[in-house]
């Protein structure tokens, strides 16, 4: 049993992903599985059980065997409606459960004692509601709700206005959990390819992501970009934002699926001026790896 009260973990995903190119960023493949595979993980054993907030067609998710719980509220007014949605959803499906964990589900390296530590702080604190911070910053996404705050919750959306999560949890009471920043912070979120290239490497080194002049000498950093699904011309933005981001003799491995790419990737690499050292073929997947010449950002 766990030393804390029985929570229900909601991750939320009913965002629309404009700085990606759109498409569900909880099902981009970080270290060789998806955002949304890691936060189960890590999230998972701390939880009564997990739901994930999504809008539109939930069978995208199907495969995760999650419950898709979408928007309560119409016209997607933010991540508050996420909550509201999972409290409501908790309360008629798991009526045993008094508390909510929410996660947006593009943060995979949330710390293992996320919510041990939020009760722990909450309880402390003697307020309603705790929120995560790493560093200075802290995470209003990533906060326990208590379920029996829904229909408060519900009033101030629908008759209030409210949108932001800092204004409506620190009106009800809110503690804060603190976590350090080294050797990577735990709450790093990938709104943008150049943040999921980061994000790859904390993977790859368990610590902050590779620069130029830290990159031990003989060695070559290497960056994958997995843009399977995505359909020209975004593999080739994605690719060369990656590209853009990296130092001089760094590679990058970039694996596309739309046949279009075949063309339009290495036009992009004579065009920055870089080296297409491969391009292979394996069923529907490209791969490129590319060589960093030309200038960068």
């Amino acid at each position: 049993m766990a030393p804390y009260p029985a929570t229900l973990g909601v991750i939320l995903a009913g965002g629309l992903a404009r700085r990606m190119g759109g498409g569900d960023k909880p099902l981009l493949t970080l270290g060789g599985q998806t955002l949304l595979a890691s936060l189960e993980e890590r999230l998972g054993p701390q939880c009564e059980g997990l739901v994930l907030n999504a809008n539109d067609d939930p069978l995208r998710f199907a495969e995760t065997g999650l419950p898709v719980v979408p928007d309560s509220v119409p016209g997607r007014p933010g991540p508050l409606a996420g909550v509201l949605a999972a409290l409501e959803w908790t309360a008629v499906h798991r009526p045993f459960v008094e508390w909510v964990i929410s996660v947006p589900g593009d943060t995979p390296f949330i710390p293992e004692d996320l919510v041990s530590r939020l009760h722990a702080e909450r309880e402390a604190a003697r307020q309603p509601l705790a929120c995560a911070a790493s560093g200075s910053h802290e995470h209003y996404a990533i906060c326990l709700w208590p379920v029996a705050l829904r229909q408060d919750l519900r009033h101030a959306l629908t008759l209030e206005g409210v949108r932001r999560m800092e204004d409506w949890s620190r009106k009800r009471g809110l503690a804060t959990a603190t976590w350090a920043t080294e050797p990577f912070d735990p709450f790093f979120n990938i709104n943008t390819p150049e943040e999921l290239i980061a994000a790859q490497s904390i993977v790859e080194r368990g610590s902050l992501p590779v620069r130029a002049t830290d990159t031990p000498a003989g060695r070559i950093a290497m960056t994958e970009l997995d843009l399977s699904g995505l359909k020209c011309p975004l593999p080739v933005l994605r690719t060369r934002k990656a590209l853009l981001s990296l130092g001089p003799g760094d590679r990058l491995s970039v694996t596309c699926t739309d046949p279009l790419a075949g063309i339009d990737v290495p036009n992009l690499v004579r065009e920055l001026g870089d080296t297409l050292l491969e391009q292979r073929q394996d069923g529907t997947s490209i791969t490129f790896v590319i060589a960093k010449v030309g200038p960068t950002t």
